[in-house]
């Protein structure tokens, strides 16, 4: 009983570092998807400045490539969720 207590409580937290690895894909992949239409985007100043975030994920989400802006809407939607 004890063991499955204890396994109980690894997978707790490493539950965090999942979420944290799945967004770090994501915003790798938007990253990617964004060069690919030659913009270029620098990570460090999109998690520290909201309206330069804001810019380019307006730029995503009004994008013809359908992957854009779905993984714009992903991490918009992520963004959301941590500040509440």
């Amino acid at each position: 009983m004890q063991s499955q207590t204890e396994h109980s409580a690894q997978a707790d937290t490493s539950a965090p570092e999942a979420d944290e690895r799945v967004l770090l894909l994501e915003e790798v992949n938007f990253k990617w998807l964004l060069a690919g239409m030659g913009l270029w985007i620098d990570m460090v100043r999109f998690h520290k400045d909201r309206r330069y975030a804001a810019r380019f994920l307006a730029l995503a989400e009004a994008s013809d490539s359908p992957a854009l802006r779905k993984c714009a809407a992903s991490l918009q939607c992520k963004k959301e969720a941590s500040c509440q």
